[in-house]
């Protein structure tokens, strides 16, 4: 892969709090269309990257771009609308809130509204707001989330509210989804599907996904490529074959399953 081909090219990042080095001088691209894989053990900076991709943190140095455009000089709210959605290693829903209604707030960025429109309740506003439901609506029909939408999300269980994040993230028609996690809570079965369905959203919706998770199976089943993390550094990067015998990828792990089931990452 040549940084000329990468969506998402990041260099040299570091970040530090206090006298913590959480990043230390990384750099990876990613692929238009690729699965990318985030690993490495609890610590390693993987979340701390995400924060960094969506401008949530500011590194201390390095540069991010995102298809060939600087990402450090955008807001973090201006990040939905480069094109860049995700979810939570923690979730992130408003919990009082219904489950359509949590999705909706994914699409703030689509809305051509102002308040003064929306005050006025002119005849656009309304066009936005049926065409903003009904991609609401087909998101969560495809996610198999319809039974719930119109359920308050702290009800529900968690693996359930984990679906809505990813909702309400693939609703901002993303072209980059970072997502966090995804298989937290679930079992061996729900995982192994989780894979393949990850795999269909990325071809159903045209996406390139960034994905940090534990579970090694789901990582090295779905990616095109793997970067490696440990204390804030990059260890390794390369195919998911390549990742799995690099002796460096080997002690980071050392007592980890890397062919099977969940690591400590």
């Amino acid at each position: 892969m040549t940084e000329a081909s990468s969506l998402l090219q990041v260099r040299d990042i570091t970040i530090s709090f206090g006298g913590l080095v959480a990043l230390d001088n990384v750099s990876f691209g990613v692929e238009k269309g690729h699965i990318v894989g985030l690993i490495g053990p609890n610590g390693a900076g993987k979340t701390t990257m995400f924060n960094c991709i969506t401008r949530l943190y500011k590194p201390d140095r390095g540069s991010i771009s995102f298809n060939g455009h600087d990402l450090l000089s955008v807001p973090a709210y201006g990040i939905a609308a480069r094109g860049i959605t995700r979810t939570f290693q923690n979730l992130a829903l408003f919990p009082t809130m219904t489950v359509l209604e949590n999705v909706l707030v994914g699409q703030h960025h689509l809305l051509n509204v102002d308040p003064v429109s929306s005050s006025f309740r002119l005849p656009h506003v309304s066009n936005e707001e049926r065409g903003a439901r009904a991609r609401a609506l087909d998101v969560l029909e495809y996610l198999g989330l319809t039974p719930h939408k119109d359920k308050i999300v702290r009800g529900l269980p968690y693996g359930i509210q984990k679906r809505v994040e990813t909702a309400r993230a693939l609703v901002g028609e993303p072209t980059l989804l970072l997502l966090d996690e995804p298989a937290g809570g679930l079992n061996h079965e729900e995982v192994t599907r989780l894979g393949q369905e990850i795999k269909a959203m990325r071809d159903r919706f045209n996406l390139t996904i960034l994905l940090v998770e534990h579970h090694m199976s789901l990582v090295m089943g779905i990616s095109d490529r793997v970067v490696v993390l440990d204390f804030g550094k990059r260890i390794a990067s390369g195919t998911p074959a390549e990742v799995q015998n690099d002796p460096a990828v080997v002690e980071a792990y050392l007592g980890v399953e890397m062919n099977g089931g969940a690591a400590n990452a």
